[in-house]
């Protein structure tokens, strides 16, 4: 039963990264002889995982981004004092890091 589960799963998971909505994921498993109030909830908990995980890939990103935006300004500081290579730690660390902090917003809204 697990395995008929993890195949479907598998099976909605590349409906939706096809862009296809709900409704037609549900067609879709109607057509295959699912029953109605089945389909509805696995479409259901199944999008409901899809968005946790990029949530939390988001999330995991905006803490990685804001990781390298501190390293960006320790590093700036003590670059600052060292005569070092102060705008490139300065511009590229600070930008890399808004970026990845940018990447997972977009994951997670």
């Amino acid at each position: 039963m697990t395995n008929d589960r993890d195949t479907l799963s598998t099976y909605v998971f590349a409906l939706l990264e096809e862009g296809q909505g709900r409704e037609q994921i549900e067609t879709h498993l109607l057509e295959k002889g699912h029953e109605e109030d089945f389909v509805r909830e696995f479409v259901q908990e199944t999008v409901k995982l899809r968005y946790a995980t990029r949530r939390n890939q988001g999330v995991n990103l905006i803490i990685m981004g804001a990781v390298v935006c501190f390293l960006s300004f320790l590093l700036t500081i003590t670059s600052s004092f060292s005569h070092g290579s102060f705008p490139y730690v300065l511009y590229g660390l600070t930008s890399c890091g808004i970026l990845i902090a940018f990447a997972g917003f977009t994951k997670v809204f």
